[in-house]
């Protein structure tokens, strides 16, 4: 009988912790089209004296969307702010948790995933999982007023879904009416475009790198993922982790080429998730 009603409580739960959550980055952060003054970048708390890199030194472009017109050396021109951080001692507890587990876990399980599954597999989960996915994206760019971005996330899932119930992108080679970010819209950036500011830093467990806005609107977009309703709810977040899981060859090239190039990496991921929030949210 108590399992019964364990839906209705997590729901209620994650209306809560975003209610709350919604009430501390609107207490901690300022409106981003308020920022019109340079910041210098945050040092860290803990290590006063750990190498700082410049501000924007560190750019984050999409694993796989790099384009060759891509210009890599004029972050010097680029006005990027910082980013309050006051948890950084747990920051950096779960920072290098995460480090362990995405290295010496995640690394050589998905390793192994990739030599016993054929690409086409992989593929084509990646694919339905994208398409799966279509509401987030679509209800935040209709919160973002970008309602030509919205009509083509729809036809977009439409064409997928009906051609290849969303194991294959047959849309990706359509020319869109607008182009549209490929990694789509969540709510963080939804809030962004509200005028909400970042807020403060967090690092979480798994999850990685992520800031108060950014936590809130992970929460407000469990709403629009269709998984969150699938019952029981430990089959859906199963199939969730193993859908995010079959996703990891687009993040681990990228957290491993960070942490090797970086004199901090705490302090390189934090500015690099900074600048790509912040460039996401401007595009």
């Amino acid at each position: 009988m108590a399992n019964k009603h364990l839906p209705r409580q997590a729901r209620a739960f994650a209306l809560s912790l975003l209610l709350l959550a919604g009430v501390i980055c609107l207490d901690s952060s300022k409106s981003l089209a308020a920022q019109g003054v340079r910041q210098s970048p945050a040092p860290s708390t803990v290590y006063g004296g750990a190498p700082m890199l410049p501000p924007g030194a560190v750019t984050v472009t999409p694993y796989g969307s790099l384009r060759e017109a891509d210009e890599l050396d004029d972050y010097d021109t680029a006005d990027f702010g910082s980013i309050a951080d006051p948890f950084e001692p747990w920051n950096r507890f779960w920072f290098h948790f995460n480090d362990i587990f995405y290295l010496y876990v995640a690394r050589p399980a998905y390793d192994a995933w990739v030599f016993i599954t054929p690409h086409q597999i992989r593929g084509g989960l990646k694919n339905f999982f994208s398409n799966l996915l279509f509401p987030v994206r679509f209800v935040n760019n209709i919160l973002q007023f970008r309602f030509m971005e919205a009509g083509v996330e729809f036809g977009r899932f439409v064409i997928n879904t009906t051609s290849s119930l969303g194991l294959a992108d047959v849309a990706k080679g359509k020319k869109a009416i607008v182009p549209i970010d490929p990694t789509g819209e969540d709510f963080g950036q939804t809030l962004g475009r509200w005028g909400i500011g970042q807020g403060f830093y967090l690092v979480w467990p798994i999850i990685g790198p992520s800031s108060a806005r950014d936590t809130v609107g992970r929460v407000g977009d469990l709403f629009a993922d269709p998984l969150f309703y699938l019952q029981p709810w430990e089959l859906g977040a199963g199939v969730s982790g193993g859908l995010r899981f079959n996703a990891l060859g687009d993040v681990l090239p990228l957290y491993e080429d960070l942490n090797s190039v970086a004199l901090d990496p705490y302090l390189a991921m934090r500015e690099a998730y900074v600048n790509f929030r912040r460039s996401q949210v401007m595009h």
